[in-house]
């Protein structure tokens, strides 16, 4: 039995590599910079499928300009077996051969990509791919609040024996 309020990814991160994973098998292991003209126009309503993901992904990036996009598909795009994830300053140093007027820097791909991250996560939450935020219980929040009386109780402490 399917269960109604499961959702189809975890994370933003999973749902945007399983997009860029699907867009290389659709182009052939081809895959060149993503373009806003690539992305749809309209969500679909319910999801079944891959391609209907695929879709739904591809419309929750409306809205970001050709800097975001590219940094999107550098950071989540596919790699091949044994080869380590991309960085924010691998994409730093290919933004700068993909872009060569803009000057980037690190601090300004980090940017971008929560940026970029919070766009789709507020589409995918609006179509119900990922889980909404969950608020913390109280219990959850004296626990955290012991924790922190308590360090600072023993930082005292320290502080009063050195």
């Amino acid at each position: 039995m399917l269960d109604q309020h499961k959702t189809r990814f975890r994370r933003v991160e999973d749902a945007l590599r399983f997009y860029f994973r699907l867009r290389e098998v659709l182009h052939s292991g081809r895959t060149r910079r993503l373009v806003a003209d690539e992305l749809p126009a309209h969500a679909c309503v319910v999801a079944t499928n891959a391609i209907d993901d695929y879709q739904c992904i591809g419309w929750c990036m409306r809205g970001l300009d050709e800097v975001a996009l590219w940094l999107l598909s550098e950071l989540y795009g596919p790699t091949g077996f044994g080869v380590h994830r991309r960085t924010f300053s691998h994409a730093r140093k290919a933004g700068k051969m993909g872009f060569p007027h803009r000057e980037f820097r690190l601090r300004e791909v980090g940017m971008i990509h929560e940026h970029a991250l919070g766009v789709v996560k507020r589409g995918l939450r609006e179509l119900g791919m990922i889980p909404k935020r969950r608020m913390k219980t109280a219990r959850e929040c004296d626990g955290m609040m012991a924790v922190s009386k308590r360090a600072h109780f023993h930082g005292d402490r320290a502080a009063e024996r050195g």
